[in-house]
């Protein structure tokens, strides 16, 4: 058994064609055929070293699981090489999108459901064109992803925060 990479390609990991259009259970599967290999207790009796690559493998196995499950940590995977936007020097967005987020956030205390719809609503048209462009990527040359995709992707950070209650 070989180490895994210091950064492992999530979809090399899960041996997985790099593609926008995975279905839960395609990656499930994988996951499971993958982790069935390299599993800890298959190496239980192995020496220390077997078992620790063992332990790295299965650490990669899960995390490519978790950043390909979720559609919008798969977009951005996809867009950028991470599972999720980076902390500092981000995406530009519009000041209209961010003006119509201020307005729901200042109504969320007086209309929480109201809100929480509205911005699930928008957050479904979102993950529509993103669904849209990625597709349209995938059938194409996947040289570089979709102009905009990496703006709907931060959208979608802040209608989801919007859309959920509580």
């Amino acid at each position: 058994m070989q180490p895994p990479p210091v950064e492992p390609d999530h979809f090399g990991v899960l041996g997985l064609e790099r593609r926008w259009t995975l279905s839960v259970q395609e990656i499930d599967q994988a996951w499971r055929d993958r982790n069935r290999l390299v599993h800890p207790d298959r190496f239980a009796g192995k020496g220390a070293l077997e078992r620790r690559m063992s332990l790295q493998w299965t650490a990669a196995i899960n995390s490519a699981r978790r950043a390909l499950r979720e559609p919008v940590s798969r977009g951005w995977y996809l867009a950028t090489g991470q599972a999720r936007p980076r902390d500092e020097g981000g995406v530009r967005l519009d000041p209209d999108f961010l003006e119509q987020v201020f307005e729901w956030q200042m109504e969320a205390n007086a209309d929480p459901q109201g809100v929480q719809q509205q911005a699930e609503t928008a957050r479904q048209r979102v993950l529509a064109d993103l669904d849209q462009r990625l597709s349209a990527w995938e059938q194409g040359d996947r040289k570089a992803p979709p102009a905009g995709v990496e703006e709907l992707l931060s959208q979608m950070k802040y209608l989801d925060n919007l859309a959920q209650p509580g």
